[in-house]
């Protein structure tokens, strides 16, 4: 777990351990709420959201979960993505065309890369080995973004991935699924355009 070398230096291993599960944490949010602010008008989502590739789900959205040491609770928090994880260093993919709004370390999510895909809607793909995008790029949907790792507070090699909706998180299951972007999206947003089949990507072929 990479975030021990984050562990302020001065307190109580569970105090230092506290600051950034805690503040920390808060302080990423933060800076997710700030960096999602301004989307571009034009949606780049027009079909379901690719999921990683061979990976299998670790954890869920909206998790809860609980931090105990030496058989003591000493703090909850629910977890805002899915954990996908695959072999070491996987390549991590694009769920969708996007523009990168930021490449770089963020906190407990470690290395990360942020896309933009338009109308107030951002993934977020979190604890990367290395980035292979610069900001202000323009990727496809399928294209690589980077490899997994265990960077920030990640215990083990796996992608963290989010949906940010207008900076709130929301739940990746729904972006993944065609029929409920269909019904629930593209019959709103455009209901007298047929919809766009879903484009391959080269790992989906």
């Amino acid at each position: 777990m990479e975030a021990a070398n984050q562990l302020p230096a001065t307190g109580s291993l569970i105090d230092r351990y506290l600051r950034i599960n805690r503040e920390l944490r808060h302080q990423n949010e933060a800076t997710l709420r700030e960096l999602t602010r301004t989307s571009d008008p034009s949606p780049k989502w027009l079909t379901a959201f690719h999921r990683q590739s061979n990976a299998a789900p670790l954890s869920s959205f909206a998790d809860r979960r609980t931090y105990v040491y030496r058989g003591q609770e000493i703090d909850r928090q629910v977890h805002l993505g899915f954990d996908l994880a695959s072999i070491k260093a996987s390549p991590v993919e694009a769920a969708q065309e996007g523009r990168v709004v930021f490449a770089g370390n963020l906190g407990i999510y470690g290395n990360t890369v942020i896309l933009d895909h338009g109308m107030g809607l951002f993934t977020l793909y979190g604890h990367l080995r290395s980035i292979d995008v610069p900001v202000g790029a323009t990727v496809k949907r399928g294209q690589t973004l980077g490899l997994t790792g265990e960077t920030g507070l990640a215990a083990g090699d796996h992608l963290h991935f989010s949906v940010m909706l207008h900076g709130v998180h929301v739940d990746p299951v729904e972006w993944w699924d065609e029929g409920w972007i269909r019904k629930h999206l593209i019959a709103k947003l455009s209901p007298h355009r047929p919809m766009a089949a879903a484009p391959k990507d080269d790992r989906e072929q």
